[in-house]
């Protein structure tokens, strides 16, 4: 069964019944096989708590078959991109009798939800609920929900940290730039003491010479007087 990106976009807000099966559509649900069955109002439930908390709005497609030649991926990318998604939408597409299973992430969503280490935590979340004797159809959906949730914890601590180094980082650099202009302060105190120092030494010893000087004409003067005095 084919299902088109219109009949998965935000304003099919039904619940109905076709001619071959059971069809649950919501805003965020479509599932044309009724695997979520009593469960829908759960993950409905689970999926509102999910986009309080982390911000992200969660999509749930469960059809029997993709249909397509493209890859799961590459159709599951197509179809949420088509439904122009608001900013970090995550899409899980289930093709139940191919035993497909595939996470899309908006390409408008945050680094830390597009990176692909998430989106693998994403999927392997999903998948392991469908690998029991019995699928666990809503469990995917709850599973990949929970990883949703402490991926972005885990973004939030390391920016954190990010944050914290940063800061460390530009006081250290402001701590180094004091204490350069600290020693660059002193040594030119040094070095206009020294010189200071300097100055007045020259003027004590131009004093002392000049001193000497005056003594010397005075004494050469005195002699002059008593030699024209003998003659």
């Amino acid at each position: 069964m084919w299902i088109t990106a219109d009949a998965y976009a935000d304003d099919s807000s039904s619940t109905g019944t076709d001619a071959n099966s059971s069809v649950t559509i919501t805003d965020n649900i479509t599932d044309t096989e009724n695997l979520l069955g009593s469960h829908a109002t759960e993950v409905s439930d689970a999926i509102a708590k999910t986009e309080k908390e982390t911000g992200v709005h969660v999509h749930l497609l469960y059809l029997s078959s993709f249909n397509s030649e493209q890859t799961p991926q590459k159709w599951a990318s197509t179809v949420l991109e088509s439904t122009k998604p608001k900013a970090n939408t995550v899409l899980l597409a289930v093709a139940a009798n191919d035993g497909n299973l595939v996470v899309a992430v908006s390409s408008n969503s945050d680094e830390w939800l597009k990176q692909q280490k998430t989106v693998d935590a994403l999927s392997e979340a999903a998948q392991q609920q469908l690998m029991e004797s019995t699928p666990n159809w809503s469990g995917a959906a709850t599973a990949m929900m929970g990883q949703i949730a402490k991926s972005k914890k885990t973004s939030t601590s390391s920016s954190t940290v990010t944050i914290g180094v940063i800061a460390m980082g530009v006081a250290l650099a402001a701590m180094v730039v004091l204490v350069v202009v600290m020693v660059i302060v002193r040594r030119r105190r040094e070095v206009k003491k020294d010189s200071e120092a300097e100055i007045e030494q020259a003027s004590e010893d131009g004093q002392e010479s000049a001193d000497e000087l005056q003594e010397d004409i005075q004494e050469t003067s005195s002699e002059v007087d008593q030699s024209g005095v003998r003659e």
